[in-house]
């Protein structure tokens, strides 16, 4: 799953069935870029956070594979194991690109 930041958008989530690597693509400085619920600015400059249930929801919306939330959810529970969710368990950390 891939999330697209611009400064002239809200986020967009990109490839929704790959599931082998969250990231989010940021085009220009992370600062500057537009954030909202679905995508907010990380613990530091290298990360952003996901609302779980919206990435969830987004990517069912595209995603037409009866074995798609089974795979969802070991994708958060591997995160959870590596400590990548907030506090809440209600946003997982993903790695910012440039």
């Amino acid at each position: 799953m891939i999330i697209e930041l611009s400064a002239h958008h809200p986020p967009k989530l990109l490839e929704p069935a790959r599931l082998d690597q969250l990231h989010a693509i940021c085009h220009g400085d992370p600062k500057e870029m537009h954030y909202d619920d679905f995508v907010q600015e990380g613990p530091d400059w290298d990360h952003v956070w996901v609302d779980i249930e919206r990435l969830r929801t987004n990517a069912l919306a595209e995603v037409d594979d009866p074995d798609f939330p089974a795979q969802f959810d070991g994708m958060i529970a591997y995160a959870t194991k590596k400590g990548w969710l907030n506090a809440l368990g209600t946003r997982v950390r993903a790695h910012l690109e440039r």
